[in-house]
């Protein structure tokens, strides 16, 4: 039985530390408040990019992060992919430049390719590369995500540029020849596109960015207010399922990983499900909300507590417009 396991994981988070109180000041100036908001999804600060950083030399440093953690031979890697909805570039795709950019020491990468599935492109991108492994002689992969948001947010969106936030992460994929089964076990996604013209960027649209007559503004990120109050129910929904088929219940998981948009539906996604606090972590306080990245960082952050053999993880988040991605894994 051929199984992929995560070998490891490497994180970057710019050096630029934005506090609520900074953020504060900054909307009241404005005649805006998004005091209330942040305090509901858990905000204390975040990350922010400076001007000399961008969605490529995030994703360097959390590959050299996660190699230099996981002891790898990048001459090993045979396989790269990008994920992310804010890339860097259109052409060539973000991962052949990334290969580019390491020469010879990843001259043995002939698969590279860029993903984009919102927020849920971290996790979608686990699923895809894994399910190419298992099908092909492919030992080892890096899959790389990337979430640069603050160039591109309205200083005026009292959702996005109080709680989002900038950062990249890398998960280092190993095949293995076993008996038993574990790695991936399950994955399940979920897609109503009723939402879909709520969140837009850029928002005048691809073919219009390069027109002199287009305001700036109109060439950034579009996010209209929507309600968000049936994601607990639906994101519990789509557990159970994965659960179920798999013949788990919820006690059989060791630990859940959740979006870090909001502790507070996290919270009752747990009551929902009957999931004690402890199988759960919030890291989106110090992070902000890193888009598809977010669930990496909670990993990275929990790795020694969660990465014991046997443990199983339910790793779940959401995308714009939406989606929902739910994933069964066995250290």
């Amino acid at each position: 039985m051929r199984n992929i396991l995560i070998q490891g994981t490497g994180i970057y988070v710019p050096k630029h530390k934005v506090y609520n109180e900074e953020l504060n000041e900054h909307f009241s100036k404005r005649g805006l408040d998004a005091s209330h908001l942040m305090e509901h999804l858990g905000r204390r600060k975040r990350y922010f990019i400076s001007e000399d950083e961008n969605a490529i030399t995030m994703c360097q440093s959390a590959i050299d992060n996660c190699i230099k953690k996981c002891n790898i031979n990048m001459e090993e890697i045979e396989m790269l992919v990008f994920c992310s909805d804010t890339p860097e570039y259109l052409l060539p795709s973000n991962a052949l430049k990334l290969t580019g950019l390491y020469g010879d020491k990843l001259r043995n990468v002939n698969i590279a390719f860029d993903m984009n599935s919102n927020c849920t492109s971290m996790l979608q991108g686990l699923n895809v590369v894994s399910k190419y492994m298992q099908g092909t002689d492919i030992l080892r992969a890096l899959v790389v995500g990337c979430f640069c948001i603050s160039p591109i947010a309205l200083w005026g969106d009292t959702v996005v540029y109080a709680n989002f936030a900038d950062a990249a992460a890398c998960v280092v994929l190993t095949a293995e020849e076993a008996e038993e089964q574990r790695g991936f076990l399950d994955t399940k996604v979920y897609v109503n596109a009723m939402a879909h013209s709520l969140v837009t960027y850029p928002k005048c649209g691809m073919s219009k960015v390069p027109l002199k007559k287009i305001e700036p503004n109109e060439k950034r990120l579009e996010w209209q207010p929507f309600s968000m109050d049936d994601l607990p129910e639906n994101m519990s929904a789509e557990i159970r399922t994965v659960l179920e088929r798999n013949h788990l219940t919820t006690e059989d998981i060791d630990y859940y990983i959740f979006s870090q948009l909001s502790d507070a539906y996290n919270m009752e996604i747990l009551k929902i499900l009957g999931v004690p606090e402890e199988k759960y972590h919030f890291v989106g306080g110090e992070y902000g909300y890193t888009g598809n990245t977010c669930p990496i960082l909670c990993l990275n952050r929990m790795w020694d507590l969660y990465a014991q053999k046997g443990n199983k993880l339910i790793m779940c988040t959401m995308g714009a417009g939406f989606s929902l991605i739910v994933q069964l894994y066995e250290f």
